[in-house]
This record gives C-alpha cells, structure tokens and sequence, in this order.
C-alpha cells in the first residue's frame, strides 16, 4: 500500500483519545482495542479533564492529536 493512501486513511477515520484500564490511550475510530496506551495513568489530571477523556475525545487531524497528547501528558 502507497504511503499517501495509509495517511489517507488515518486522515478519514480519525482519532478517539480516552481511557482503558485507568491509562490515557488512543484508538482509531474503527477499533475495539486501543493502539497506543500510554503509561500514564488519567487519575493524575484534574477531574474535568478525566471525565472528558472518560467519554473520548473524537480528533479529526494529526495536528489537533499531537496538540492534545502534548497537553495531557507534559
């Protein structure tokens, strides 16, 4: 598969940022299983941000993803 036509894909699908297992993670829309979790666990941010991240938080571009992961785990 050309490399234009993967970004394609995640560009269309899209992101949802939230919780799994007490650990901010990141899903593609389509999927079930998170592919990325990360080792830091949400119960460190302040409670409007974990209930945000509770219900996912749909991103629709690569920039406003990097914009947010940066923010929530700096």
């Amino acid at each position: 598969m050309r490399k234009q036509t993967v970004l394609a894909n995640i560009l269309l699908i899209g992101f949802i940022l939230g919780i799994h297992e007490g650990r901010i993670a990141l899903w593609k829309d389509d999927q079930a299983k998170p592919m990325k979790v990360f080792p830091y666990q949400a119960s460190i941010l302040p409670e409007e941000d974990q209930k945000r991240l509770e219900q996912g938080i749909h991103v629709d571009s690569l920039r406003e993803l990097y914009k947010l992961v940066e923010d929530y785990l700096s």
